[in-house]
This record gives C-alpha cells, structure tokens and sequence, in this order.
C-alpha cells in the first residue's frame, strides 16, 4: 500500500480533494481506500471507506467537558489505542493508495505528540507522500505567501515525509498570479523583492517576513508548487501523477496533458 496523506489549514479542501482525486485515481485503473482520520468530522463529502469515528469521536470527550479543540486533541491522543484496527480495516481493502484525510484543524493534529504518533502507527513502513493544501487566497499577496510556505515547511517538518505543496481551489487565481507570480517563484530573491515591492509591511513585521522568505530559499524550499481544481480532471491527474513521481521514484510518473486526456 502508498499512503497519500491530506493536510492543510482548515477550508482548504482536504476532504473535497480527498473525494475527487480517490475517483480520479479510479478512472485510471487504481484501487483507492479513503480513511476518515479526524474524530470531529461528522458528515465528509463522501463515503468514507474507513473511519476513525467507528472507535473515537470528538463528541465523546466534550461530553466529559472540554471544548472542541480540547476533545480533538484528546480523541487524536486516544486513536493510539484503536489504530491496529483501523490499520486491519484498510488491509482488508487489498489497496493500491490510501488517502488519509486529516482533521480540519491543522495545530491539534499536526503540532501535537498524538498526530503524528498515529500517523506513523497507521502507515508502519509503508510508503507514505504528505500532500500539504495551501488555500488559493493566499497567494494575492507575497507576505502570505511567504506565511503559508513557512506553514508548509513546519509541517513538512513535524510530519518528516516527502511532501507535495498544493495551491487548493486553483481556479480562484488571478490570470495574474498563474501568470507572472507562480513561473518566478522558484527564482531565488523574488519573494524578497515581491515583499518589498509591495509596501504592505514595516518594521518588525517587514523583517521577520524578509527573513522568513530568505530561509525558504536558503533551504531549497521553494521547488514545484502544483496548481490543482479539484474539479478540474487534468490537475487531479497531474496531482497524481507527481505523486507516484515521488512514491515510485519517477517510475509510474506522467504528466497528462489537455489534449491527451481529451482524447482519452
């Protein structure tokens, strides 16, 4: 099996993602298992062919008194206990992929020791790519694109998997931004000048926001960054496509272009 897991800032579309990529994927011939894995989701777009909800939920735990993060946190914590079976229900499957879709809210699942610790507990030693969704609105200004890359690189760093950068809701950008914003941002400096440029920062918040997108250069952060509708089929495809660029390395990798996938 190759785990694709679903992460991202919440509202970014992981679950709709989630739906529309897995029947992507079966058009083309793979067999894909969804896993619910946020305890606090009561209805996803789709028929989760596992769920986490089946052992822990939320609900359980701010019946006890807490509040919503508080009892997402503690049902995350409390899936170490139930993972073993959730790991059998998807070998049942006999599957090609499982897409894990995380729980909406990003800090209690990726910031804290459970998140992670499940994480690993689920995928074991399987092969695992992390696909991180960054919200097309933040791409209308380079100081939030320096915010939500910076975001990007910390939970590439927590979850230490390969990871795929994913502008969500692509067909929301501006002919500006696919234009003249996303071919120069893997030219070291743009975003630095981007910010200056801009004249929306000063001060302290000026510096630290130079400073951040001088690091995401110096570490060779900043490489493809994949534009994806998810109801638009060939950027599901070219989703998939580098995903088993990164899983299979390069092996099963394809780009489908428009006039390929017309004539399919």
């Amino acid at each position: 099996m190759k785990f694709i897991v679903m992460v991202g800032p919440a509202g970014s579309g992981k679950s709709t993602l989630t739906m529309q990529l897995a029947s992507a994927m079966e058009s083309l011939g793979a067999t894909v298992v969804k896993v619910n894995f946020d305890p606090a989701e009561d209805k996803p777009p789709y028929d989760p062919d596992v769920d986490v909800r089946d052992y822990v939920t939320a609900e359980e735990f701010m019946e006890k008194g807490l509040g919503p993060n508080g009892a997402l946190v503690s049902a995350i914590d409390s899936l170490i206990n139930h993972v073993d079976k959730v790991r059998e229900e998807v070998e049942q499957f006999r599957p090609d992929y499982v897409i894990v879709d995380t729980p909406g809210q990003l800090e209690p699942f990726a910031y804290r020791v459970g998140g992670p610790l499940v994480l690993d507990a689920l995928i074991q030693d399987d092969k695992a790519v992390t696909v991180f969704l960054m919200d097309s609105v933040f791409f209308e200004s380079p100081a939030d694109i320096v915010s939500i890359l910076t975001l990007a690189s910390s939970v590439n760093v927590r979850l230490r998997r390969p990871q795929v950068n994913v502008i969500s809701k692509a067909d929301l950008l501006s002919p500006e931004v696919v234009n003249n914003v996303l071919p120069m941002l893997h030219e070291e400096g743009y975003l630095e000048a981007a910010v200056r440029d801009s004249k929306v920062l000063s001060g302290t918040e000026l510096n630290l926001s130079l400073s951040l997108a001088r690091a995401l250069y110096e570490a060779g952060y900043i490489g493809e960054i994949l534009p994806v509708s998810a109801y638009d089929d060939v950027s599901l495809k070219e989703l998939y496509g580098k995903v088993q660029e990164v899983l299979e390395g390069g092996d099963d990798y394809r780009i489908y272009d428009v006039d390929e996938d017309q004539g399919d």
